[in-house]
């Protein structure tokens, strides 16, 4: 049996990724956390997950924080 071997994925152009958290104000899109806030990470997020066929534009990306990116794993959140 062979062993599934996850695939790398490019990273994100970061012209890409910054216009993104610009776009939303370095706030999560889903609670409202920000950068400013301690411990806070934020991710770039795809709302429709590229394991659902999701692509990488501008259209299909949000800022996320670490905990509510994490938490929605591979489901499209709307």
């Amino acid at each position: 049996m062979r062993q599934r071997v996850p695939r790398a994925r490019d990273p994100l152009p970061a012209q890409l990724r910054f216009s993104v958290l610009q776009r939303d104000g370095f706030r999560c899109r889903y609670c409202g956390r920000t950068s400013r806030e301690p411990s806070v990470v934020l991710h770039v997020d795809h709302v429709v997950p590229l394991a659902a066929g999701g692509a990488t534009t501008e259209d299909n990306l949000l800022t996320a924080c670490e905990e509510c990116n994490l938490g929605k794993a591979t489901r499209a959140v709307v």
